[in-house]
């Protein structure tokens, strides 16, 4: 079987990626990586089209980059260079359509597109037609839910295009199918299928490397770390935790705080804002609080292993969190968690039990649930315990078998004289 996902968005290039390099480079790039990776080892051709653009150094202009023996990303060009952030992305989406069509016409064609985000199922839809080949849609976050201007309105009618057109939809909780996909369209349930992600093993790394990261900040390492690593935007809510650990004595009299929000000398001008939002939130709280300005995958690695091996704990403050592979990375280190109760981390603390669920808007309730954790070692014991003993329920070889399977029933669900008629119609 050859599988083609199609992301735009981001910053995407094979192992070991550049996390946080630009505001949408984040986690839909590891379920991707996760996924197609699995899928090639099962013995599927497995292609990950994105975009191509010089921004960031020329291997982003790179037209083919094999990421798994059978896998490669293949990079489209268009008459735009730079990179553009989601939000830019919509104005190419015809030039992306057209340069994927000539990529296809030039042979082999894959049996299923599987889109990752809107922008990506607009081409991978009018694509999918062209060919007479199915499309798998994934949202991974929806924006029925916010309030925006043009181009919110203009992702909503490609996400309701996407929900009610795609042959099938793979989502990852269940607040998604019952929920957000049906707000969309009713009848879309029947063609949404849950498959949990897998976790990827962390890098090489340990808490060595996230020491060296904080040197010369934090006064005292051995403190337990409060953790969160995720991109600088408002809606992963950051400033919350960083009010909640300003304004809770005990927390400050016994932790650390470490936030990890991209890479901050390649932001984008909102990023910027939102970070220097957070040192100004933390002033006066320099020993206990680091915001490291840059870092690499084993960084990250290393300091789920320090905040474990310090007795911390992982905080989600997110407003909303469509999924939270971060939560899983977390387990993966024995690390508890704090999570929003909005959206996906709900599921997973019910699957591993290994934290706290907070409402991520009342400051006072992400520190209880903090407290509650390091200064209590038997409770903390037990959500470790419960996070290495269960993460290995969400694993990459589940979802590729699951995926595949799903892939197979669709390229047989249309009669073949439909398809050739489609087929001939499109040449």
């Amino acid at each position: 079987m050859h599988i083609l996902h199609v992301a735009l968005g981001g910053c995407l290039k094979a192992p070991p990626v550049e996390y946080g390099l630009s505001e949408d480079t984040g986690g839909h790039i590891a379920y991707i990586l996760g996924a197609a990776t699995r899928q090639a080892q099962r013995g599927a051709r497995v292609d990950i089209v994105t975009r191509a653009f010089d921004t960031f150094g020329p291997h982003y202009m790179t037209a083919r980059e094999a990421f798994a023996p059978n896998g490669h990303i293949i990079r489209l060009r268009t008459q735009t260079p730079t990179y553009l952030t989601k939000a830019a992305l919509w104005d190419e989406v015809p030039a992306l359509t057209a340069a994927l069509r000539d990529h296809l016409r030039k042979g082999p064609r894959p049996d299923v597109i599987h889109a990752h985000f809107a922008d990506a199922a607009e081409v991978a839809l009018a694509v999918g037609r062209s060919f007479d080949i199915p499309v798998v849609y994934t949202p991974h976050s929806l924006a029925l839910d916010k309030v925006g201007g043009g181009v919110e309105r203009r992702r909503i009618e490609a996400e309701r295009r996407a929900i009610r057109t795609a042959a099938a939809i793979i989502v990852s909780s269940r607040d998604e199918v019952e929920r957000q996909i049906t707000a969309y369209d009713p009848n879309a349930m029947v063609r949404a299928r849950r498959i949990s992600p897998g976790v990827t093993l962390l890098p090489e790394g340990d808490a060595k490397d996230a020491r060296a990261l904080l040197a010369g900040g934090l006064t005292d390492m051995d403190r337990p770390m409060v953790l969160a690593i995720a991109r600088p935007v408002a809606k992963k809510n950051l400033i919350a935790l960083v009010r909640a650990f300003a304004c809770d004595a005990a927390l400050r009299d016994r932790a650390n705080l470490v936030i990890l929000a991209g890479q901050h000398a390649t932001a984008e001008p909102a990023a910027r804002r939102l970070v220097e939002d957070l040192r100004q939130a933390g002033a006066g709280m320099e020993e206990i609080f680091a915001l490291p300005p840059a870092h690499t995958s084993h960084h990250v690695a290393g300091l789920y292993r320090l905040a474990a091996e310090t007795r911390g704990v992982f905080v989600n403050p997110a407003l909303f969190e469509p999924f939270g592979l971060t939560l899983l990375e977390a387990a993966q280190a024995g690390l508890p968690v704090v999570a929003t109760r909005h959206g996906g981390p709900s599921a997973i603390l019910r699957d591993l039990d290994h934290g706290h669920l907070i409402d991520p808007q009342d400051p006072a309730d992400i520190a209880r649930a903090c407290r509650a954790l390091i200064g209590d070692a038997a409770a903390w014991d037990r959500a470790s315990a419960k996070a290495r003993a269960g993460v290995g329920r969400y694993d990459w070889d589940r979802y590729a078998l699951e995926s595949l399977t799903l892939y197979r029933s669709l390229r047989t669900a249309r009669p073949a004289p439909l398809r050739r008629m489609m087929a001939e119609g499109a040449a």
